[in-house]
């Protein structure tokens, strides 16, 4: 790979992290994956979060831009969905790592 590929490509991956990185982008994921493999509408998603319906589009226009989820448009309404399944899995991913770190810093404080 050539390095301005490289970099391109880092900077892809970047933006896909940063994406992740947000708690209420991570919380619409959350209700988006306890929906099940179908799409769910923004308009589901919004009370979910409990944040405005302006603020949950922007990130879920966020979350459709760097490639994590698929919109759809139906009539007036607008469906989401993740867009592959190994995107769970990096979220189950790093859920474990920080159970593992919690763990070992709370048998650290253990007398």
């Amino acid at each position: 790979m050539n390095h301005l590929m490289e970099e391109s490509f880092l900077d892809t991956m970047a933006r896909f992290f940063r994406a992740l990185s947000d708690p209420i982008r991570l919380k619409i994921l959350k209700v988006i994956m306890e929906h099940g493999e179908e799409s769910i509408c923004q308009c589901d998603i919004i009370p979910a979060t409990g944040r405005s319906q302006s603020t949950v589009a922007q990130h879920l226009k966020n979350l459709v831009e760097s490639g994590i989820l698929i919109a759809e448009r139906r009539g007036r309404s607008i469906y989401y969905r993740i867009s592959d399944p190994r995107v769970l899995k990096i979220l189950d991913l790093a859920a474990e790592i920080l159970v593992s770190r919690i763990s070992r810093s709370i048998k650290a404080l253990r007398f």
